[in-house]
């Protein structure tokens, strides 16, 4: 069934990842318009945890990201709670969970005990999300850097640029020098 499908998906790519030397493999959540959010989150957890198993074994962690169905921290969190294992844990995509209504700090103290690594990106607005230069747009980019600093947070920033799927967005190449001051910066200002 579904199940099957979906486990031998992210099998092949936990085996692509430790392969690569890849730590973590990212999943969305998927919970669709055809299930209550209560079986949308227990489908989650059930495949998760079957899949945290076969993670273990090869040495790399699978991050549900706050996206779609479950977009902000405290709806990631009704999964990873279901599911209980190290093996587990939480990708913070900012945008998502801004789009949500959270904010940094309650994102944060959600995600934290499992949380893998932060997603930074920047674009004009919720109805615009069309990406944009760090820092160009409207994401509160310092308010989530600024606490993941006080709390001693310290791992991976990664900037997510989707122009793949947005024609109209700058080619990224010109834009990588000042993205990375950009977060340097704001780095600084919260050390």
């Amino acid at each position: 069934g579904d199940d099957d499908a979906s486990l031998a998906e992210i099998r092949g790519l936990l085996q692509l990842a430790r392969d690569l030397g890849a730590p973590y493999v990212r999943v969305f959540p998927g919970g669709g318009t055809e299930q209550s959010p209560e079986e949308a989150d227990a489908t989650a957890a059930r495949r998760l945890g079957t899949a945290a198993e076969y993670a273990a074994d090869l040495g790399v962690r699978i991050l549900l990201e706050t996206h779609d169905s479950h977009r902000t921290g405290a709806d990631a969190m009704r999964v990873l709670g279901l599911v209980g294992h190290r093996q587990v844990g939480a990708l913070w995509d900012v945008m998502h969970t801004w789009l949500g209504g959270e904010q940094p700090a309650d994102s944060y103290l959600a995600l934290a005990p499992h949380l893998g690594y932060v997603q930074v990106k920047d674009i004009a607005s919720a109805d615009d999300t069309t990406p944009l230069p760090l820092g160009a747009g409207v994401l509160p980019l310092g308010e989530c850097v600024e606490v993941l600093s006080r709390e001693g947070w310290d791992g991976w920033l990664c900037w997510e640029y989707e122009k793949r799927w947005y024609e109209a967005a700058e080619p990224l190449p010109g834009l990588l020098d000042a993205g990375r001051e950009h977060l340097a910066r704001l780095l600084n200002e919260s050390a």
